[in-house]
Formats: C-alpha cells, structure tokens, sequence
C-alpha cells in the first residue's frame, strides 16, 4: 500500500503538460468542491454544505475594436462563479445524494446548470469507496452584450447572441478515501456532450478528472499536518493541472499554504475552523480564501488582470442516531425476532 501511495504522487510530480485552456468552472479550493465534476463524492464526511465565489483574472476586459479608439468601449469579460452544493448519506439507499447548482459566466457567455448525483458506497481495504452517477441540466446562454465582433462577420454575431441553450447530460466517478489519511478520484463530466443544443453550436465537451490529496502527521508535533494534493483535468485536447500544498495546524483551526495552476498562477490560501475544538455543532463551520497571482500567464504579465480572488464557506454536521436496544419477553422468545425498544 506504501508503494502504491508513492506511485500516485509520483505521477503528480513527473507530468508535464505544455497546453493549457479555460475548460469547466475551476476553482482554486479545489479540495472543497469535489462533489459538481466526481458523484462518487456524495455521502462523504457527513451532511455537507458550501458555498464558493470565484473572480478570475480581476480586472480583465475586452475592448470593442468597432467603437471610438479615443474613447472605446469595454466589456467585462472575466470568468466568475458561483456555487452551492450539498450532500449526505442515506442509509436506506446505500450511499449518499448530492445537488450541485452554479452559475459560470465567462466572456459573453453564461452557464446555469444544476446537477443531481447518487453515490453507492461500501467499505474497502480500511477506507470507503463511493461509486457515483450524476444527471445535469445546463442552460447555456449568449449575452446580448458585444459578441464576436473581431471576426467581422455581423451574420454570425446576430445569429448567436442572445440565444439560449439547454443541454441534458451525464457523469460518472468514483472515489475512494481512507478517513483523515488519504483520497483518490477519478470522475468524467458531460460524457453524452449530445443531448440539446440547437440553437448556438457550443456544446459542452467531455472532460475527465483525476483527484487526490494526502495528510501527513509532523512526528515532532502531531498537532500539524502537511496535506499536498493534486488535480488533473482535461477535454482530451488540453490539460490543465493544479498543485497544492497546505499546513494544518490544531484540527483544522488553521490551515494555509500555496497552489500552483499550470501557465495561470500561483496562488496563495488560508482558512478556519474556528470551532474545530468545540462539542457543539457549530464545530464544522469552515470559511477558506485564496487569492491568484497571474505572474505565470500572458494577461498577468501584460497587467490585464490583478489576480483572482474566491471565498469559501462550508458547513458539516452528523445526526446522531440513538443506539438501538434489543431485548426478550422472556426465553420462549430467543431466535425470533426481538422487540426494539427507542
């Protein structure tokens, strides 16, 4: 098992990868947005919900070459997202749901879609394994803002903008972990990429997901844990890879630490559980922010853009279910069925 778990990090650390593109909403907590690209995710770690709000490229803009140069006019065009996504198990299914509902607008066009996902989960070899299958519903629309425009061709601009979208689609994960040791992913999103889509030829590509995080206990003070983790994605024409270290201190009521997204930025995060050593429920509260420095791209190197910022606020609780007591009448009784008492 140690080889094997020196093997999968391996494989992090040796790709290299020279393509990159702007693919399904991304986030730089990635760790805490699991269930929306892998369903296997569903029914982990209790009833979970959170909240993210991501601003790529602050600051980016588009100008229209067809206004006045002296005094032209732009358009906001960064990628922005929000999503809210929650999950847990359900005993009597076996496994756990999740719903997953966000909003990605990038350029002149905007994404809602809403995701539901079922997640069958055993144990494994000392941890627990979700195998997960999830139905979307993504309506995709075309702004009526300037759209286009550098091609020329005013056809193609009043054909496609402000036309809307509705696609039906699948996805598929699974997703294994070993609780507060390690995890491991591998999902694929949008695999029909068939269903709908009439009306604009954008139809979502199908993208595949590998996922995986460790904890590392300090031996001189177990009070800190170093947890690198990893995650790959591509379209099968281009990939993108992010690679995160980060320090947790005390259970979580601290942690920190540093991302690297391949040919966009590095990133710094920190985040709380400012009630991780309490008995109450408010114990799984989390918030978590990260900001981007765009130092390794083109548009942070042009001053396009002064980073990216995303917030991140996650809350997890457990139902405590009052123990089952069995009992007899009396001796007549043994080998059939006892009576419940609550």
């Amino acid at each position: 098992m140690r080889d094997l778990k020196v093997y999968f990090f391996i494989i992090f650390a040796v790709v290299s990868i020279t393509v990159f593109a702007q693919q399904d909403p991304q986030f730089t907590q990635y760790m805490y947005t699991t269930l929306p690209f892998n369903p296997g995710y569903a029914g982990s770690g209790g009833i979970c919900a959170t909240l993210n709000y991501r601003q790529q490229w602050a600051g980016f803009t588009e100008i229209d070459p067809n206004s006045d140069m002296d005094n032209p006019t732009t358009y906001k065009v960064a990628p922005r997202d929000i999503l809210f996504s929650i999950h847990a198990p359900i005993r009597a299914l076996h496994g756990g749901l999740g719903l997953s509902f966000y909003n990605d607008t990038y350029g002149h066009q905007s994404d809602i879609a809403v995701k539901l996902n079922y997640a069958f989960r055993l144990n494994v070899g000392g941890g627990t394994l979700g195998i997960g299958l999830g139905i979307d519903a993504l309506s995709r629309k075309i702004r009526n803002e300037y759209w286009g425009g550098r091609s020329g061709d005013q056809t193609i601009i009043n054909e496609v903008q402000g036309k809307n979208d509705m696609y039906i689609d699948v996805d598929f994960g699974v997703y294994y972990s070993v609780t507060d040791k390690w995890y491991v992913g591998l999902s694929g999103t949008q695999l029909l990429s068939s269903i709908g889509g009439k009306k604009v030829d954008q139809k979502p590509s199908r993208h595949l997901y590998l996922l995986g995080g460790y904890n590392f206990v300090v031996p001189s003070n177990p009070n800190w844990q170093l947890k690198p983790s990893g995650l790959i994605k591509t379209d099968f024409k281009t990939f993108q890879m992010d690679l995160t270290l980060l320090a947790d201190w005390n259970n979580g009521l601290i942690w920190f630490g540093g991302s690297y997204r391949m040919v966009d930025c590095f990133a710094l995060l920190v985040g709380t559980r400012p009630f991780a050593n309490a008995s109450s429920a408010i114990r799984g509260l989390e918030f978590g922010i990260s900001y981007d420095i765009n130092i390794t791209s083109k548009i942070g190197r042009e001053g396009r853009s002064f980073g990216g910022f995303e917030f991140m606020l996650k809350y997890c609780f457990n139902i405590v279910r009052t123990p089952t007591t069995y009992g007899y009448k009396n001796t007549k009784l043994l080998g059939n069925r006892p009576i419940e008492y609550r």
